[in-house]
Formats: C-alpha cells, structure tokens, sequence
C-alpha cells in the first residue's frame, strides 16, 4: 500500500481507497495527479473482476 497525498489540499489517503475528494473543482495538476491515475486503476481492477463473477 502507498499513501497519496492531494497536491491542491493536502488530503492524504491511502491508494487502495484512492478518489479525489473535490472531483468538480479545477484543479491544475489533475493530468499528473497520481490519485486520479490510481482511481481509474481500481475501478478497472474491480471493474474486470465483476465481469468475472457474472461469467461464472
């Protein structure tokens, strides 16, 4: 596990519970932001391991 810290706030979280808490604010370092980048990794981890289970 690795803790994320939010570049804009300060928040700091952990990358298995990684997503932005302010996802409608700008933000300029949203294209860079590893905690968006981890976000979309988790949800396409649990995203492929759903599909799994209706297979079976």
């Amino acid at each position: 596990m690795m803790e994320l810290e939010c570049a804009k706030y300060g928040e700091k979280m952990d990358s298995a519970d990684a997503a932005c808490r302010h996802p409608g604010d700008y933000c300029q370092h949203r294209k860079s932001c590893m905690i968006q980048f981890v976000e979309r990794e988790n949800r396409g981890i649990r995203t492929e391991a759903a599909k799994a289970e209706k297979k079976d």
